[in-house]
C-alpha cells in the first residue's frame, strides 16, 4: 500500500485545508477590516467585502462561537438533547464524591491560554509547540507481557481473560520508569493506556512519567499492540474494544510489585488518554470488582462512542478536519504493517484507500476485519456505556472503583455528547469533570503555555491517583 498515492492523501489535504480556513478566518477579518479602514477606493470595497465573507464564516464555525461566547453560543453538546455543560458531576458513593471534593480543593480551576480562541487551536498548539522531553530523559525498562490471542468481541468477559500457555498467545509491551530511589510498595502505580497512533515517547505521557518519577511513583505504559512497532505474532491486531491486554497487563505489574494477581488492596491507577481512555473507562465497568485498580481516569476519551454517530456539527467537525490525518496516521501504524494478515480476511490496499476517515476504519475495516457485524455492535462492545441505553447505563454503573472522566466541551476530536453526561449522576462510582474550553488532550494554560505544558492533566493525574489510595 503507498501512502503517498493521490487517494490517500487527498483526503488528508482536504483536511488540513479545512482546518486551515477555519484557524485563519478570525484573525483575517480583522486584518481584512484594518486594511478596509486604512485603504480607499476598490482596494477598500474589495478588503471590506473579504472581512465581512471572513467574519461570516467564522460566525458559522461552532467551536469559534463557543469560544468567543465562553460557551453561550455554538451549540456544542447539546446532539443528544441533554447537554449538562461545564462542571463537576458525580455518581452517588461515598468514596467518589470524597475524590470529587479532594480535586476541588487542591487543584485550580482550568483557565485556558486567551489567545487560542478555539478547541482547535486549545488542541492543536500543544501538539505543535510542546515538543521533546523537557526535564531529561525517561529511562524505560521494557518488559513483555504475555496476553491471550482474545479475537473479537471482547464481550463481558473480556476483563478476566488469561493468556493459556499455548502457543496461540500473543504479548504486548510493557514500558516501565522507576523513580530514583526505586519502587515504593506505599505508593500508587501508574498503568498510563496511550492515545491513537501512540506510545510510551508521547510528550504528554513522557510528562507524566518525569512528575511521576520525582514524587517516588512507579509508571508503566501498556504499549498497544503494533503501536511503536512492536511486532505482533498473531491474527489478532488492535481494536478499541480489547480489554484482556489491559487485565493481563495488571495481573503482571500486581505480581511483579506485590507478589499477587489483581490484589485485593490494589494501588495501581489506570491513566488513559484519547483512545487510552475510552480503553480505560471500558476496562473499569467491565472488570468490575475483579479490575485490580484503585481508581481510572481517562483524559478526552468518551463514556458512549455511538453518541460520536450523531448528525450535529461538531461531528462533523470532527469527521472533515481532524479525522483525515488520524486515518492516515493509522494506515501507517496498523494497516500497512498488518497488510498481509488483511488481505487474508478480504481487506485489499485499494479497499483501504477508500477510507478516509477513523468513522471509516471503524465503520469498514475494524468490522470486517476483527468480525463485528456494524459499527454500532463494535462502538458498544468499547463503551463503557455501551449504547447507552437501559442496558448501557447499567454497564456503566459497573464501575466498583472511582472512574473519572475528564473533558473539554469544545473537544474538536471527541464532541462533548460521546461523555453521556446525563448517566452519571445515576452511577455509583463514576464522575465526569467537564471544561468548558481546553480542546483534544490540550488544556494549554497562560500567556506562555509552553512554560506549563500538560500541567493541567498531569496535577489532576497525580493528585486523582493521591486520593483514590487515601479515600478507601
Amino acid at each position: 500500500m503507498d501512502l503517498k498515492s493521490w487517494a490517500n492523501v487527498r483526503p488528508l489535504l482536504r483536511g488540513a485545508a479545512g482546518l486551515l480556513a477555519v484557524l485563519l478566518c478570525p484573525v483575517a477579518t480583522l486584518f481584512l477590516a484594518a486594511a478596509a479602514f486604512l485603504s480607499s477606493g476598490v482596494a477598500s470595497g474589495v478588503a471590506a467585502a473579504l472581512s465581512a465573507a471572513c467574519a461570516a464564516s467564522s460566525l458559522r464555525d461552532c467551536f469559534f462561537l463557543h469560544y468567543v461566547t465562553d460557551g453561550g453560543a455554538g451549540g456544542l453538546g447539546c446532539g443528544d438533547g441533554e447537554h449538562a455543560g461545564a462542571g463537576f458531576f458525580c455518581g452517588r458513593s461515598a468514596r467518589v464524591r470524597a475524590v470529587r471534593e479532594r480535586l476541588m480543593t487542591r487543584l485550580s480551576p482550568y483557565r485556558p491560554t486567551p489567545y487560542l480562541y478555539s478547541g482547535d487551536l486549545l488542541t492543536l498548539a500543544p501538539f505543535l509547540f510542546f515538543k521533546g522531553s523537557v526535564g531529561g530523559r525517561v529511562a524505560y525498562r521494557r518488559r513483555w507481557v504475555r496476553v491471550p490471542s482474545a479475537p473479537a468481541p471482547d464481550g463481558k468477559d473480556g476483563p478476566s481473560r488469561r493468556p493459556s500457555g499455548a502457543d496461540s498467545d500473543e504479548a504486548v509491551a510493557l514500558d516501565v520508569a522507576f523513580p530514583p530511589g526505586g519502587h515504593d510498595a506505599g505508593r500508587p502505580t501508574f498503568l498510563v493506556l496511550h492515545g491513537l497512533n501512540g506510545g510510551s515517547t508521547e510528550p504528554y505521557v513522557l510528562d507524566l512519567a518525569r512528575r511521576a518519577n520525582a514524587e517516588g511513583i512507579t509508571l508503566a505504559v501498556m504499549v498497544a499492540r503494533g503501536m511503536m512497532k512492536t511486532p505482533l505474532k498473531g491474527m489478532d491486531s488492535f481494536h478499541g474494544a480489547r480489554t484482556s491486554d489491559v487485565g493481563c497487563a495488571v495481573d503482571a505489574l500486581s505480581y511483579a510489585l506485590s507478589g499477587r494477581k489483581r490484589a485485593t488492596n490494589p494501588q495501581i491507577v489506570l491513566v488513559g488518554f484519547s483512545m487510552g481512555g475510552i480503553v480505560a473507562a471500558n476496562y473499569a465497568t467491565k472488570a468490575r470488582t475483579d479490575s485490580g485498580l484503585a481508581g481510572a481516569l481517562s483524559f478526552s476519551g468518551s463514556l458512549c462512542s455511538e453518541k460520536l454517530l450523531l448528525p450535529t456539527r461538531a461531528v462533523a467537525h470532527s469527521l472533515t478536519t481532524w479525522q483525515p490525518a488520524l486515518a492516515w496516521g493509522l494506515k501507517a501504524t496498523v494497516v500497512k504493517p498488518n497488510q498481509h494478515n488483511l488481505a487474508r480476511r478480504g481487506v485489499s490496499p485499494a479497499f483501504v484507500e477508500e477510507i478516509e476517515t477513523v468513522t471509516d476504519i471503524d465503520s469498514r475495516l475494524v468490522t470486517k476485519y476483527h468480525g463485528y457485524p456494524d459499527v454500532r455492535d463494535y462502538y458498544e462492545d468499547l463503551s463503557a456505556a455501551g449504547r447507552g441505553d437501559a442496558a448501557g447505563r447499567e454497564k456503566l454503573n459497573g464501575a466498583a472503583v472511582p472512574l473519572l472522566e475528564v473533558h473539554a466541551v469544545d473537544d474538536p476530536i471527541a464532541p462533548y455528547e460521546s461523555c453521556f453526561a446525563s448517566a452519571v449522576g445515576d452511577t455509583e462510582n463514576v464522575a465526569l469533570l467537564a471544561t468548558q474550553h481546553g480542546g483534544h488532550i490540550g488544556w494549554p494554560q497562560g500567556m506562555a503555555p509552553a512554560g506549563q505544558r500538560w500541567s493541567f492533566m498531569i496535577d489532576l493525574a497525580m493528585e486523582f491517583a493521591s486520593a483514590v489510595s487515601d479515600i478507601r
